[in-house]
C-alpha cells in the first residue's frame, strides 16, 4: 500500500510541473478611426485594448497604394496605443496593423481598413454611421490571431481541481497519518 502511495504522489508532483494555459488574451476594444469607418482627414490613429498591455506593441499605418508604412511617433501606455503621423492623411484608403503582449506574454495581431474622405468645398462634415467592429476571425476588417488556447474550456479548472484534491488526499495519507501512529 505505500508503494501506491508514493506513486499517486510521483504522478502529482509530474502533474504540477506540467504548464497549465488559462484563457486571458487581450482584444482591441476600439479604435480612432474605426474599422470600415470614413472620416476627414487626420494625423493620429488610436487603439484602445480590453486590458493592460505590455510594452513591446507597435502600430503600422500603410496607404493602399504602397506597400511601404507611413512615418510617425508611436506611444503606449497601459491599454492604449497612439500613432501620431508625419502628415495629415489625405483622401485614399490607409490599412492599420497593429502587434500587442498581452499581460499573459501572448502575441496578439490584427488589421484593420478604413477611408479618409475626399474634402469638401463647404464646410459640410462626413456624417456616417460608425459600424460596431467586430472582432470575428473571418472578417477582413479585423483580422486577430492567438493561440489555440484562446478558445474557452474549462480543461486546466478541472486539472487545478484534481491536482487540488490530490494534494489534499497526500497531505492527509503523509502528514496526518505519520502523527496518529
Amino acid at each position: 500500500m505505500p508503494r501506491i502511495n508514493y506513486l499517486l504522489l510521483l504522478l502529482s508532483g509530474i502533474l504540477l510541473w506540467c504548464p497549465v494555459q488559462v484563457s486571458a488574451h487581450t482584444g482591441l476594444e476600439s479604435s480612432t478611426p474605426q474599422a470600415d469607418e470614413t472620416v476627414p482627414p487626420t494625423d493620429t490613429i488610436t487603439l484602445d485594448f480590453e486590458t493592460n498591455i505590455e510594452a513591446g506593441g507597435s502600430i503600422q499605418v500603410f496607404d493602399s497604394t504602397s506597400s511601404d508604412a507611413l512615418k510617425g511617433t508611436f506611444t503606449q501606455e497601459r491599454r492604449r496605443m497612439t500613432f501620431q503621423l508625419d502628415r495629415e492623411l489625405t483622401s485614399g484608403r490607409y490599412r492599420v496593423e497593429w502587434k500587442i503582449i498581452g499581460t499573459d506574454g501572448h502575441p496578439i495581431e490584427g488589421t484593420y481598413l478604413f477611408t479618409i474622405a475626399t474634402q469638401t468645398t463647404s464646410n459640410e462634415t462626413v456624417d456616417q454611421p460608425k459600424p460596431i467592429q467586430q472582432k470575428d476571425a473571418d472578417m477582413e476588417t479585423v483580422k486577430t490571431t492567438a493561440s489555440p488556447a484562446e478558445e474557452t474550456d474549462f480543461f486546466p479548472f478541472l486539472v487545478a481541481g484534481g491536482l487540488l484534491i490530490m494534494l489534499l488526499f497526500f497531505f492527509y495519507q503523509i502528514v496526518l497519518k505519520e502523527r496518529t501512529k
